[in-house]
């Protein structure tokens, strides 16, 4: 009878270990913040570098008072600086600030089944950007360098202007096929609600691409009479009248130089041709001035560590706090 009892309590002292290294036991965990890898720095003055570091400074202390990690570790770091060849005539410097999420998880290699690990790696982050949209092939406070591969950037859909913020839209960041994607989300924080790119013309997206054919059928001669079908096309619509020309350039992200005309704006594969505006700017201010935010979310769905995590930071971020840091030194 004693046998028994005492394989009773074994037993069911190895039910409560195993049941606190379960995922719903890890994700009431109380959670943590830890300052991770400095992040790179590169041409930023000492000077500039103090003033950007107190911005990302005031956003963290902005969050961590407002949102407190359940069931995983907030690994944040801050980068700074820019490459000087992605841009020209500069008004304002790209940095950023970087959560990512590492859930607590159990650990297998541990015969107490009570003991856990913090995750290494995650497809589950937040990046709030001054100055710079990394994920339209680096949208800068600078006018696009002569040697930029097209004359202009891709955006896949019009801003949703709400609320007094832009937002951009989501997009799967992994695999479109699997059960449960990782999605991505973005929003825009601007002075006057106003937008730090410009909606490309007909016209000037034709000229563009006119200009870069020409200069492929210099490079292929033996080709020219392939590409002559396109070159023609151009000039046909570079003639049609000045109110279609005007409006904005919506094209197939398969075309572009080989042009076949422009499509319908939503239609499945095109893109909008737009540009970095520097009107938006203000030039009196110095580069380190935040000048517009952008706002990136990026989460594995499906696991409840992740989409806790993930809302609680969403009401963590205010957005109005953040448009008063806009052109202040």
């Amino acid at each position: 009878m004693k046998y028994f009892i005492l394989l009773s309590f074994l037993f069911l002292n190895s039910l409560v270990y195993a049941q606190d290294c379960t995922k719903e036991a890890l994700a009431k965990l109380p959670g943590d913040w830890k300052k991770g890898m400095a992040g790179s720095i590169s041409n930023v003055s000492p000077s500039d570098l103090v003033q950007e570091r107190a911005v990302l400074n005031n956003i963290h202390k902005l969050i961590s008072d407002n949102y407190k990690p359940s069931g995983c570790q907030v690994s944040y770091s801050f980068v700074f600086g820019k490459n000087p060849k992605e841009g020209k005539n500069w008004i304002a410097d790209p940095y950023y600030y970087q959560m990512y999420i590492l859930r607590y998880l159990c650990d297998k290699n541990s015969t107490d089944k009570s003991k856990y690990y913090t995750d290494v790696s995650t497809p589950t982050t937040c990046q709030i950007s001054a100055n710079c949209i990394y994920d339209l092939k680096s949208l800068l406070a600078a006018e696009l360098p002569d040697n930029q591969l097209r004359g202009y950037l891709e955006l896949e859909r019009r801003p949703l202007f709400k609320d007094g913020y832009y937002y951009m839209g989501e997009e799967v960041a992994g695999d479109p096929f699997s059960k449960n994607k990782i999605m991505a989300y973005s929003w825009l924080v601007t002075y006057n609600d106003s937008l730090p790119f410009y909606y490309v013309s007909r016209k000037e997206y034709l000229e563009l691409i006119k200009k870069r054919l020409e200069k492929t059928i210099a490079e292929q001669i033996a080709y020219a009479d392939y590409y002559k079908e396109f070159k023609d096309r151009i000039t046909e619509y570079l003639n049609k009248p000045a109110a279609y020309l005007s409006q904005t350039a919506v094209c197939m992200g398969s075309d572009e130089e080989r042009f076949k005309g422009f499509v319908p704006e939503g239609t499945a594969g095109s893109f909008i041709a737009i540009k970095p505006n520097p009107t938006y700017y203000r030039k009196n201010l110095p580069v380190s001035v935040p000048q517009f935010f952008h706002i990136r979310i990026k989460i594995a769905q499906g696991d409840p560590v992740f989409e806790k995590n993930i809302e609680d930071i969403k009401k963590a971020i205010d957005f109005a706090k953040l448009k008063t840091l806009l052109g202040k030194k």
